[in-house]
């Protein structure tokens, strides 16, 4: 169970879609030897980021990778798991609250 932490709204939301981004890389660096899917999404982070002082866009940004990681789910648990816990930390964005805790999306037992 992924714990949750305060991202003060004074980072703004382009701080909190860095936090987000350098967990989900962290994720598939961590994992992608055992979970060969997640290679993809690593070439999904490869995109480049909005050059933008605009909130939107990188709210944008974070709901493209959502929806991109639900398509990806489809035949993949690890990726639907991954999926579930990126879009929990995008909504708590959206709404000013709590963001997960932690340097992994995918918490597995050891």
């Amino acid at each position: 169970m992924l714990k949750v932490m305060y991202t003060p709204e004074s980072e703004g939301v382009k701080q909190q879609c860095s936090i987000i981004l350098a967990k989900l890389q962290a994720t598939i660096s961590k994992h992608r030897d055992a979970f060969p899917q997640l290679q993809a999404i690593g070439k999904l982070l490869a995109m480049p980021m909005p050059d933008t002082d605009n909130d939107e866009h990188y709210l944008q940004r974070l709901e493209e990778l959502c929806l991109l990681l639900q398509q990806l789910s489809v035949s993949s648990y690890i990726v639907r798991h991954l999926h579930h816990n990126l879009c929990a930390d995008v909504e708590a964005v959206k709404s000013g609250e709590f963001i997960s805790k932690g340097d992994s999306y995918l918490i597995l037992p050891d």
